[in-house]
């Protein structure tokens, strides 16, 4: 009997734990008001120009201090300036978790301020960009208003609090510190110089004048 009870707990704790991870997979979580209109399942933002990642889920920011990932609720003080009501926004994958210890694969894929380049005559109606269906997330006239309303009634910047435990680097599939192989796009064109051939010297003996008569 015993063993059939603790049979019992194990199997009802497994079923809490898998439908506990499956909502947490495709759950929703609550949206920062400074972000883009949500999409179900997101769990992670990542804001280009600041290289800085927002975790819906602990609700705070993981930023790179001091060769580790430090989490906190606000953005720190190097950042104190910046408006997240006007970011460029990446919603990522839902399936990838702790997207920092991937980062230099952010960086590479949305290195900052790419979208301007991008988008050109085009941003000034793109808030962001959705991985989960690989297009740019729209600014609608309505978002436009509601992120201005928000903006003015902001809480005024605090000092950030240290959420959890500091977390160090790692960079999975990356030789860190390695050189970095020069490509061929990477070069410079030079200019080809003409090859100039030298010039044999005749060994047959110049003609002579006609001596007159």
């Amino acid at each position: 009997m015993k063993t059939l009870t603790k049979t019992g707990i194990i199997t009802t704790l497994v079923i809490l734990l898998t439908a506990l991870n499956s909502y947490n997979s495709r759950g929703q979580y609550v949206n920062p008001p400074w972000a883009p209109a949500y999409f179900p399942g997101v769990r992670y933002y990542y804001i280009p120009d600041i290289e800085t990642f927002y975790d819906l889920e602990n609700q705070d920011f993981a930023y790179l201090d001091d060769g580790q990932w430090v989490f906190s609720d606000y953005l720190p003080p190097m950042y104190s300036g910046f408006d997240l009501y006007s970011a460029y926004v990446v919603a990522l994958d839902q399936n990838v978790y702790q997207p920092w210890m991937h980062y230099h694969l952010y960086v590479s894929n949305y290195p900052r301020f790419y979208y301007r380049n991008r988008y050109k005559d085009d941003i000034a109606h793109i808030r962001g960009f959705n991985e989960n269906v690989r297009k740019p997330i729209e600014l609608r006239p309505e978002d436009r208003s509601r992120m201005t309303e928000l903006r003015k009634n902001a809480p005024t910047v605090k000092t950030p609090r240290v959420t959890r435990p500091p977390q160090k680097t790692n960079y999975y599939g990356k030789n860190i510190g390695e050189p970095v192989k020069v490509q061929p796009q990477m070069r410079q064109n030079k200019p080809q110089m003409k090859e100039t051939k030298p010039q044999m010297k005749s060994t047959r003996p110049a003609p002579q004048e006609h001596e007159k008569r």
